[in-house]
């Protein structure tokens, strides 16, 4: 069985998902949380291809880029979709969830105090917009056991994390008016596929 080790910060960021994955099929593996005062020495040490995180050790083997790594860890743990298309409503939500978490992180993370405010409730407005997008996909598709249908797949795992941190991040208590099917898919999944990672390595 291959060891896998996953280097990034203490939060969820952009390891979230590639850590949901490799806690739901209970791999051999090991999160290593980079601390910050180590990232310049870690950043120059030859471990990072790009100079960023995060990094997947495989066996030794590395491997960069947060999507590439979470479709890697799908793919090796059989949480794609069936077909080309259902792939596509894979990577269609995984890379849709980019386009308002960095509008949310430009708000978190800004220098200027006095626009926060005003760039806070942007990344909320364009959050609750694809909060709705998201919902009618699901209610299109069929509003199944899964976002998907009868299988669990790395649809649930994006839709699950990624909206539970957008809504801590943003502390934002009214998904279930924006996207209640969704939501009711969110709370089940977390409470048991993802409950291990959830009680382990979420950070809210």
């Amino acid at each position: 069985m291959p060891k896998y080790t996953l280097h990034y910060f203490a939060g969820n960021g952009r390891a979230m998902i590639s850590r949901a994955i490799l806690c739901f099929a209970k791999a051999d593996w090991t999160n290593d949380a980079i601390k910050k005062e180590d990232w310049p020495t870690i950043k120059k040490s030859g471990l990072c291809e790009f100079e960023q995180v995060p990094i997947l050790e495989v066996d030794g083997k590395k491997y960069s880029q947060s999507h590439a790594i979470d479709l890697y860890l799908a793919e090796t743990f059989n949480l794609m979709g069936k077909d080309i298309e259902e792939n596509y409503q894979i990577r269609s939500l995984l890379f849709a969830v980019d386009d308002y978490t960095i509008e949310i992180w430009k708000a978190l993370f800004s220098q200027d105090e006095a626009k926060k405010p005003e760039l806070c409730k942007a990344a909320l407005e364009k959050f609750k917009f694809y909060l709705g997008k998201f919902e009618k996909r699901y209610v299109d598709l069929g509003k199944h056991k899964y976002f998907l249908g009868e299988k669990f797949t790395l649809a649930d795992i994006i839709m699950t994390t990624c909206i539970c941190s957008a809504c801590d991040s943003l502390k934002f208590e009214g998904a279930k008016e924006v996207c209640p099917n969704l939501c009711e898919l969110i709370q089940r999944i977390s409470q048991n596929e993802l409950k291990e990672f959830f009680e382990k390595f979420y950070v809210k």
